[in-house]
């Protein structure tokens, strides 16, 4: 359990940094795919996924999902220091609330690997993919960019749970596999290059904020819900209150970041 937490707290923190390192790259004059900053960005996202899939193995989707939201804090606070953001005057409130919903909805959760029950949550995971796959077709605005980013990587962190509660003792053995185990592999992969390309469409012609704080929102529902209904996810007994009242602070918190955000950066130090 240990080592679940501390590596969720490292995939928080590089997700933070990759979002900062994400907006620059993509805003970069010339092509997004020769930016240092954007494969830099594209790094930590690898790293904080791999983070993430070591905590995805005892804890919930709803505690994980919501933890990353936190992410939006660290990308927040790095654009403030180098100049390119203004903070709003809610914004250190909104950040010390998603930690207070965070601790909240932690506590309340239990703790374990998830229970896969039959090939619903395999459909899940195809329909969300499909979505991400035919928004690809639509202009790509911060609402749409960051909705559709949300999806795909929901699929991805949805997958990623699948795997890790259904992996052998022997997971390198991977040709003694399910087939099942197999599609929930490529389902998360599609998911986690689809959810980057929404993300980087995005963040093209947007302010980072705005854009991450959608895709942190949807990338926390869809997942939880998912966990809820058909991976057997659930909360303590009697906590089922603070467990709502946790996740519904820190996604407050995130929508205030992602009002903030919207208020014009500060100009760099000359």
């Amino acid at each position: 359990m240990i080592l679940a937490v501390v590596a969720l707290a490292g995939a928080v923190l590089c997700y933070g940094v990759a979002g900062d390192r994400l907006s620059v790259g993509a805003q970069a004059v010339g092509p997004t795919l020769r930016s240092r900053a954007w494969w830099t960005g594209t790094g930590l996202q690898a790293g904080a996924f791999l983070l993430a899939l070591v905590a995805r193995r005892e804890l919930p989707l709803l505690v994980v999902q919501s933890a990353i939201v936190a992410a939006l804090a660290v990308t927040a606070v790095l654009q403030r220091l180098t100049g390119t953001r203004r903070w709003g005057r809610g914004e250190v409130l909104a950040v010390v609330g998603t930690i207070a919903g965070l601790a909240l909805l932690s506590a309340a959760t239990l703790t374990g690997p998830a229970v896969v029950r039959g090939g619903a949550v395999l459909g899940w995971l195809a329909a969300g993919l499909l979505v991400a796959v035919v928004g690809v077709l639509l202009p790509p605005s911060t609402w749409v960019a960051g909705t559709l980013a949300g999806i795909a990587f929901s699929v991805g962190a949805v997958g990623a749970r699948v795997l890790v509660s259904e992996l052998p003792t022997r997971w390198w053995q991977v040709w003694e596999l399910p087939a099942s185990s197999w599609l929930a592999g490529g389902l998360t992969a599609g998911g986690l290059l689809l959810g980057q390309l929404h993300l980087t469409r995005g963040l093209t012609g947007a302010p980072a904020v705005p854009v991450l704080a959608i895709m942190y929102v949807v990338s926390t529902i869809a997942p939880a819900a998912v966990g809820h209904w058909l991976l057997a996810e659930g909360v303590r007994p009697g906590w089922g209150i603070p467990a709502v009242a946790g996740c519904a602070l820190a996604l407050v918190a995130a929508v205030r970041l992602l009002g903030t955000g919207r208020e014009q950066a500060a100009p760099a130090p000359g």
